[in-house]
């Protein structure tokens, strides 16, 4: 029987180990690179240029796999040679040292890396089929990962070099490529009889304004969160938060995200994607503005991190929730690839040098990032346009 075809629980416990030890490499690589470079003998500014192509490469890398997946239907083969690249690559970061070497085997890295999401994203839309809703199901144990990794990689860099970082890396890839095995390769005829009933047959009309507008908002909301991303740790620091505060500040978000990807089904069963997206970017131009000003209280930004469920979670899975309807079965993976080409690509990108340009160690940078999430929020509102209810056809509780 077609994976498709099971229950729920049988593609969950499929799916959910493939979601879970990507972002647990994930919560390996992001927070602590820029620690690796510079115990390694790199200045500040040349591991901030290594970051920036590791964030750059996503413009193009999602369509390195994705043209080639959607054409071929092969995308366990090309999610595995994906697995194979980021664990050979980041091994590689023992072997050499200097800035050119680590931006060479770090670039590599992070195309491999960017490359592969898309396709994981576009197999499990696909086998989740009527039930996408639950898709939050699925992610939330990549956040898991992500916070435990986080988490414990903190306390053993207390006691073991940052070599233990590609070490870590290059196991978890070769657990990823073994999780795959779980699930069957979908045959690429197959494609489009499993997501007939969500995105209409493979030669499905797309809605190519509602397409650019989703990436329009997907690109401005990414380029408020880059602050967020690049520069919260050092803002914190310069209101006298201690590194152990901000450790804990920074897990809790992503512990808060867990909850929407648990309970997005039911979100989606009750309210519009233009409703969901549209109150989700109201928060966040509400959390930047209130913490370009209130900063200084812990129990404040304690409280804005528990925001970061909506601000991050529930954008997230109304943008990959509305691009599998948008993009025919044909294309998914093309779908998902400009997703993490117009947000984590371009929008991170622009957003992290635009941070870099206007940071004066005050909120300002903050109040950029609500006017860019504000513009979101006014695309999304007078742009989106939902032609049916979302509940239709969903199957989940």
């Amino acid at each position: 029987m077609p994976l498709a075809n099971t229950s729920f629980t049988e593609k969950a416990w499929r799916l959910s180990p493939m979601y879970l030890l990507y972002f647990t490499l994930f919560g390996v690589f992001v927070p602590y690179i820029a620690r690796f470079l510079t115990v390694n003998g790199l200045t500040e500014q040349e591991a901030s240029t290594i970051i920036a192509v590791v964030n750059g490469v996503n413009v193009f890398a999602p369509f390195l796999f994705s043209v080639a997946a959607d054409r071929s239907g092969r995308r366990l083969f090309y999610i595995r040679l994906g697995y194979v690249g980021m664990g050979v690559f980041y091994l590689l970061a023992l072997a050499g040292s200097g800035f050119w070497y680590y931006l060479t085997v770090f670039g590599l890295f992070g195309i491999f890396l960017s490359a592969v999401l898309p396709q994981m994203e576009a197999i499990t839309l696909a086998i989740l089929g009527r039930e996408r809703s639950r898709y939050g199901q699925i992610r939330f144990w990549g956040s898991l990962g992500f916070v435990v990794v986080v988490w414990s990689l903190g306390f053993l860099l207390e006691t073991y070099s940052v070599s233990i970082l590609p070490i870590a890396g290059g196991v978890l890839s070769l657990l990823m490529f073994l999780s795959t095995f779980l699930i069957p390769e979908q045959k690429k005829s197959a494609l489009p009889a499993v997501s007939k009933v969500e995105t209409g047959p493979s030669t499905l009309q797309m809605d190519r304004p509602q397409i650019a507008i989703l990436l329009a908002v997907i690109f401005c909301w990414q380029i408020g969160m880059a602050p967020y991303n690049t520069f919260f740790d050092l803002f914190l620091r310069l209101q006298g938060f201690s590194t152990t505060s901000i450790g804990f500040l920074i897990s809790f978000g992503a512990i808060c995200e867990i909850f929407i990807f648990i309970y997005i089904s039911r979100l989606f069963n009750h309210f519009s994607e233009r409703h969901l997206m549209s109150f989700a970017l109201l928060v966040t131009v509400l959390r930047w503005l209130i913490m370009a000003r209130f900063a200084d209280s812990f129990v404040i930004v304690l409280l804005l991190q528990s925001l970061h469920a909506l601000t991050f979670g529930l954008v997230h899975s109304v943008a990959v929730h509305r691009i599998a309807h948008l993009f025919p079965a044909n294309k998914a993976s093309l779908g998902q690839g400009m997703y993490v080409a117009f947000g984590s690509g371009a929008g991170l990108f622009v957003g992290n040098l635009l941070a870099g340009w206007l940071w004066q160690g005050t909120g300002f940078i903050y109040l950029q990032a609500a006017m860019w999430s504000l513009l979101a929020l006014l695309l999304t509102w007078f742009g989106f346009k939902d032609k049916h209810p979302i509940g239709i056809g969903d199957t989940s509780q």
